[in-house]
């Protein structure tokens, strides 16, 4: 694991606190853990304001999905509308031409 080197064993802090520069090289150690965790700070930072970043654009795009969705339907609805609109006009033109078609023949047996 990563902090197995910090207990001592495995790793030479457990030799160099025996020896006489012992606490120069802890002092090191301590210096650069805490630079890579500044490092590690400063990019969890960043990575933060990426998250939110695509949080908001997440979020609006999701809107912008639901009204596109809502038009959807509206576009639909009005298809149906118009639809149902042309089947009764067609009808009513069907019942007029059998009328029309029944009164020129009615009229034509008249002169006939």
């Amino acid at each position: 694991m990563w902090f197995e080197g910090i207990s001592g064993r495995g790793s030479g802090l457990g030799r160099i606190t025996r020896g006489g520069d012992g606490n120069e090289a802890i002092d090191d150690r301590l210096f650069n853990a805490e630079r890579d965790a500044g490092f590690h700070e400063r990019d969890m930072s960043a990575f933060e304001r990426e998250r939110i970043d695509l949080e908001h654009r997440v979020n609006r795009m999701e809107a912008e999905l639901e009204a596109l969705r809502q038009r959807r339907l509206e576009a639909y609805a009005r298809w149906w509308n118009a639809r149902d609109d042309r089947d009764r006009a067609l009808h009513v033109c069907r019942k007029l031409r059998r009328r029309v078609d029944r009164a020129r023949r009615r009229g034509g047996e008249e002169e006939g």
